[in-house]
Order: structure tokens, then sequence, then C-alpha cells
């Protein structure tokens, strides 16, 4: 629910701009499919995936911030935690896997 709905308790919070389980879940899949892999501050495995269009939105104090028009998936080698949210690709920068040459951001 957290990335479905604006909630004030949060100071920062991105949302998506469709609160369906079914489109949240098709982010999830889309991500895995032709996302980037990203391995973040504590090396945990996350996928990135540029949408190229709208798919939610900032909100910091509560108040609309900017659109964001990526996906990101945390956790994804944790199947109980796994999660999706919106961000934006202003964000990342993107260089090649030393390993298999494939694109990794961070």
């Amino acid at each position: 629910m957290k990335h479905t709905v604006p909630d004030p308790e949060y100071m920062v919070q991105s949302v998506f701009a469709s609160d369906s389980t079914r489109k949240y879940a098709d982010y999830v899949v889309q991500s895995s499919l032709s996302g980037s892999v990203e391995f973040d501050d504590r090396n945990r495995r996350n996928i990135i995936w540029a949408a190229g269009e709208e798919m939610g939105f900032l909100y910091k104090d509560g108040a609309l911030q900017q659109p964001q028009d990526a996906v990101k998936v945390v956790l994804s080698s944790e199947t109980g935690k796994i999660h999706a949210f919106p961000q934006d690709t202003t964000t990342f920068s993107a260089t090649s896997c030393a390993n298999c040459g494939g694109p990794v951001v961070h």
C-alpha cells in the first residue's frame, strides 16, 4: 500500500499513478524482464526499469514534487520482501558490467 496511495505519515514517498494491484504486478514483471541491475550501498540486487512514461509521483511532506518515469524493484532476491516503487531516471547512471557487458545501473 505504501507506494499506491499518498500517506502524509511519510516525509518522502513515491506513489504509482494507479492503485491497481494488477498494474503493480505488471510493473514488477516488466522490470524483471526489461530492467537493468543495480547493486545498492549494501550490495543488494535491485532492478531498474526506465519505463519511458510517467509511472507515478514523488511527494515530500505531503506536497507533490515531480513525476517519476522509472520503476525500481528492491530486494529482488528476497521473495518475501520484494516490492516496487516509481522513481526518476535522472537519479541513476548506467555503465556496463565488467563480467558480461550487460547494463548496470548505479
